[in-house]
C-alpha cells in the first residue's frame, strides 16, 4: 500500500495547471535540462540568463553535487535522508544514487510536490511532502519523516540552494532545529554559493532583484559568514565545489563569478557526539 502524509498537495492543483505562468521549479528543471517544464518557463529562464549567463552551469555543478554527495554519504553507511528545498525530484537527484535509501524530500513549491508525490506513490522508500522550512518542526514531526527516518540513526540532511534564500538569522534557526533534532554523527550536505564581499555588479543586482520578483529573494554571503550561520554544525570537509567533482581547475571562467568573485563550496558538517 503506497504510503500517505498530511501534507498532500493534489496534481490537479489551480497552480500545477497554470503552465502559462512561470513557476521556479520548473524553471530550474529547463536549466537543469529537463523536460518537466513549458513556454513561459523557458523564456523566464533565458531572461534570467541574459543578466546571468553563469546561472546554467551553477545549477547543474549543484546537482552534480548532490549526486555525488550521496554515493560520498552512503559509502559512510547513511541509509536515510532527509531533503530540504528539493525542487523538481527529476532523475538525477537523490533518489537515482541511492535507490535503496529511505529519503524524504520536502519543497513548499506546490509544482514540485504535486510531480513528487505523484512520481513516488507507489514507493515504500521515498516520499514527498509540503513543507516550509520557516516551519521546520512541522516537516520534522510530519508522519512521513517519523516513518521513514529512524532518530536513532544518523541521517544525511541536504539543503539545497536553501542558505542564499535565507536571512543569516533564518539559517541560524533552522541549523539549531536541525542540530537539535537529529542523531549524533548526522551530517548537513549542501553547496555554499559565497561572493568574495565586495560590490556587487549592476548586472547582478538585477539578478537578484529579479529573483525578488519571483518570490525567492537570494542573499549573498561570504564562506566566513554562511559557515557561522550554520554553527553548532562543524564543518567537516568545505572545498571547491569543482575540486570536489574532480573538475579542471579552469572549468569556471571569471565571467562565470559574475564580476563579484562568485564562488561554489562543497560542505559537509557534522553533529559531533555530545559528552
Amino acid at each position: 500500500m503506497p504510503p500517505t502524509n498530511d501534507f498532500i498537495i493534489s496534481p490537479e492543483a489551480e497552480m500545477f495547471l497554470d503552465t502559462a505562468v512561470p513557476n521556479t521549479a520548473r524553471i530550474f528543471d529547463y536549466l537543469l535540462g529537463g523536460t518537466i517544464n513549458f513556454e513561459a518557463d523557458r523564456e523566464a529562464a533565458e531572461k534570467l540568463l541574459q543578466i546571468a549567463p553563469s546561472l546554467r552551469k551553477w545549477v547543474r555543478l549543484r546537482r552534480a553535487f548532490i549526486q555525488e554527495a550521496a554515493y560520498t554519504l552512503h559509502n559512510q553507511s547513511f541509509t536515510q535522508f532527509l531533503d530540504l528545498g528539493s525542487g523538481m525530484p527529476t532523475e538525477n537527484h537523490l533518489h537515482a544514487s541511492v535507490p535503496t535509501a529511505n529519503i524524504v524530500y520536502s519543497d513548499f513549491n506546490p509544482v514540485a510536490v504535486s510531480y513528487g508525490q505523484s512520481l513516488f506513490a507507489e514507493f515504500v522508500n521515498i516520499d514527498y511532502i509540503f513543507g516550509d522550512v520557516h516551519h521546520i518542526n512541522q516537516i520534522l514531526a510530519s508522519p512521513s519523516v517519523r516513518r521513514l527516518i529512524d532518530l536513532r540513526e544518523k541521517v544525511a540532511i541536504g539543503l539545497n540552494a536553501l542558505p542564499i534564500f535565507q536571512t543569516e538569522e533564518q539559517n541560524s534557526d533552522l541549523a539549531q532545529a536541525l542540530h537539535t533534532w537529529a542523531h549524533p554523527q548526522s551530517q548537513i550536505f549542501v553547496v555554499f554559493q559565497t561572493y568574495a564581499g565586495q560590490t556587487k555588479s549592476d548586472r547582478y543586482e538585477k539578478a537578484l532583484a529579479l529573483s525578488q520578483m519571483a518570490g525567492l529573494p537570494m542573499r549573498l554571503y561570504t564562506l566566513d559568514q554562511t559557515i557561522a550561520m550554520m554553527q553548532p554544525w562543524q564543518p567537516s570537509r568545505v572545498q571547491p565545489l569543482t575540486q570536489f567533482l574532480g573538475l579542471p581547475d579552469d572549468f569556471i571562467t571569471p565571467a562565470d563569478q559574475e564580476g563579484i568573485g562568485l564562488s561554489f563550496y562543497a560542505a559537509f558538517l557534522t553533529k559531533k557526539n555530545t559528552t
